[in-house]
């Protein structure tokens, strides 16, 4: 009977889509009723949808050559972790190591208000509040850089020229306890956090022309590493909601980082970069020049920490013929006639990736940001401006006490994130078989808990979507066939009258949609204008700016 009307229907739905995708780029205002495309659930049929991760044929991986590294494999990183896993982690309980120094209060300089800042309690970092429980290392006279056995002046060091920012010793500082306050997840997440690690990555941008593609390329591979060990570390301290208690989560690893090979490489190419940053300053004998702590109230001694570290870093040099060249050629890197102009640019860039940390809403992710990002600057400097020349003098180096705990602690995270590669690996091959024999199969029905997602009572964003940053209703109201479609619900004895007054509704607000889209074209077009110009002469002057932003051009005020 309807046959004519249900025609007319399909058509206004098929005009109506088409129109909707423009809705994304011009928003209905507020108070109407709006298209929201529902978040994206990632939930695999199976273990075996996971096609590309290396867990699949785990052998011929870890036989395989690190990239970029000096003929090292997967395979001897491990067997070397693993070896040296339990003294590194004694080392890591000593109280000059699991103690940091840094500013949990300091603005973020690229953009102010407190959104996306993390209120739950998982979130919060227990400080030490009595300076008397510190070693005196961390003495406020001790504090600065490191005292040396040597009275010989240090070399004056310029902040500016290193990869990373230290925060400086005001009213703010405060002391944390690593051991008591570690890496895992928090539940922090949402818009600021994706755009945290979309200006993270906008940082491998370089100016330079091509001669630079190499230094692109191991910067980019930095990050990606870093990212990669984070998420490890994250998916490895996932919390049970059920049960409350933190634990490895499988499929969040696979999801992030277990069925991407690139990411996994990055993580051991930063695991011998770091190492191989310790190994330069054991081997020209800086480690041993400093003194750490001889306090009688603390356990472990200067000695006894050079003699630690000496037995953590030493086995290392079976790795290669010679220390020069084990591991990590470094010396690879700005050889090109501009190499100069090329390492200022990654410097300026690295500096701004670590400022990136104070935009952190969760205190604990920025504390573990700052130490990674610490570490990682302090590995980048000694690799590539600590040179050993004939009167080079180790007592005169310059480092600090926290770029040296951040460094070591970098490391210890990295080594973490190894060990819960194999973990996960004997997790994937559980899943596996019993998958294969027919033993808990209702688990791969099971919806992959996205710790990107942020929600509250008005929105749910997935910014794991690379796609976009888009907000969401309901997923229940959506169609697998249409699933940026929301569909009026379906009466079951509508009439002639009712049909045409709903078509007819929708037509208008149609119209509505179009005429709001020639009326605000005006605006879009000075924003455009507004935006271009303020980014680039921000460029001209050296002001880090974030880089183009559609989404900008909405905002009534700029």
């Amino acid at each position: 009977m309807f046959k004519g009307l249900n025609g007319i229907r399909i058509a206004f739905i098929s005009f109506t889509f088409s129109l909707l995708v423009s809705a994304q780029q011009f928003p209905i205002d507020s108070g109407e009723a709006g298209v929201k495309k529902p978040p994206i659930n990632y939930t695999p049929k199976s273990i075996k949808s996971f096609h590309d991760t290396p867990f699949a044929n785990w052998d011929n991986f870890t036989n395989s050559i690190i990239d970029e590294s000096a003929g090292v494999t997967f395979g001897e990183i491990n067997r070397f972790d693993a070896e040296q896993l339990s003294l590194l982690k004694q080392i890591l309980q000593m109280n000059f190591f699991r103690i940091f120094r840094l500013n949990l209060f300091k603005e973020c300089p690229f953009w102010s208000g407190s959104s996306g800042f993390c209120t739950d309690r998982s979130c919060a970092v227990d400080t030490i509040s009595d300076w008397k429980d510190l070693p005196d290392i961390w003495q406020p006279e001790a504090l600065g850089a490191l005292a040396n056995v040597s009275a010989a002046p240090k070399v004056p060091n310029d902040q500016n020229k290193d990869y990373c920012e230290l925060d400086e010793i005001n009213d703010e500082t405060v002391f944390v306890d690593l051991i008591e306050n570690p890496e895992r997840f928090t539940g922090y997440g949402g818009d600021q956090s994706f755009q945290i690690w979309k200006l993270i990555y906008s940082e491998n941008c370089f100016n330079l022309g091509h001669d630079q593609c190499m230094e692109k390329n191991f910067f980019y591979k930095l990050i990606s590493g870093m990212h990669a060990s984070i998420s490890t570390h994250l998916s490895h301290g996932f919390i049970d909601l059920k049960t409350k208690e933190y634990g490895p989560n499988l499929q969040q690893f696979m999801f992030r980082v277990g069925n991407f090979p690139d990411r996994i490489e990055n993580i051991y190419l930063n695991y011998i970069l770091v190492l191989k940053a310790l190994i330069k300053l054991e081997s020209l004998g800086i480690l041993d020049s400093l003194e750490y702590c001889d306090d009688d109230h603390f356990n472990q001694s200067s000695t006894e920490i050079k003699v630690e570290l000496g037995e953590l870093i030493k086995p290392s040099y079976q790795l290669g013929n010679d220390k020069e060249t084990c591991l990590f050629d470094e010396n690879g890197l700005f050889q090109s006639s501009n190499a100069a102009e090329i390492k200022d640019e990654f410097k300026v860039n690295f500096r701004n990736v670590s400022k990136l940390m104070d935009c952190v809403g969760c205190d604990r992710c920025r504390l573990w940001g700052k130490i990674e990002t610490i570490g990682y600057g302090t590995a980048l400097k000694v690799l590539f401006d600590l040179q050993d020349t004939k009167n080079f003098e180790p007592s005169r180096y310059n480092i600090s006490n926290v770029e040296l705990v951040a460094l070591v602690n970098t490391f210890g995270g990295l080594s973490k994130s190894i060990e819960a590669v194999q973990e996960f690996k004997s997790m994937y091959d559980k899943a596996l078989i019993e998958e294969t024999t027919g033993k808990k199969k209702e688990d791969g029905k099971k919806h992959i808990p996205n710790m990107d997602v942020f929600e509250n009572k008005d929105e749910i964003v997935d910014f794991t979507n690379p796609k976009v940053f888009e907000s969401a209703g309901s997923a229940s109201q959506s169609s697998s066939g249409y699933d940026d479609i929301v569909f009026p619900e379906q009466s079951h004895s509508s009439t002639v009258k009712e049909a045409f007054f709903t078509e007819l509704d929708n037509v208008w607000k149609t119209l509505q949609l179009i005429f709001r889209s020639y009326k605000v074209f005006p605006k879009i077009a000075y924003n455009w204008c507004l935006i271009r110009i303020v980014y680039y002469w921000n460029r001209f002057i050296g002001h880090v700016q974030q880089d183009f932003d559609v989404n900008r051009l909405y905002h009534e005020e700029l």
